[in-house]
């Protein structure tokens, strides 16, 4: 990313970085903006509509019952 504002500080515009660096416009103005390159983490799990359902699911299988459309059918009876 230094490189990009060596380029910038030589007068080059972003279109013409974005050319020899291969980033897109957009990202070359963002690092531009920033100042540093955007820091990536791991992402936070995401929840299921079946958790709340797991534990009796897991009896379920255990019980030998591999059928989808008759779990759901329990799931959704009252």
């Amino acid at each position: 990313m230094d490189q990009i504002h060596e380029l910038k500080r030589q007068g080059l515009s972003i279109q013409a970085i974005s050319r020899l660096t291969g980033y897109d416009r957009k990202t070359i103005r963002k690092y531009l903006v920033t100042g540093s390159q955007p820091r990536y983490g791991p992402r936070p799990k995401r929840s299921s509509r079946l958790e709340q359902f797991t534990d009796y699911l897991e009896e379920r299988l255990q019980a030998g019952v591999w059928n989808a459309q008759l779990l759901l059918r329990e799931l959704r009876s009252p």
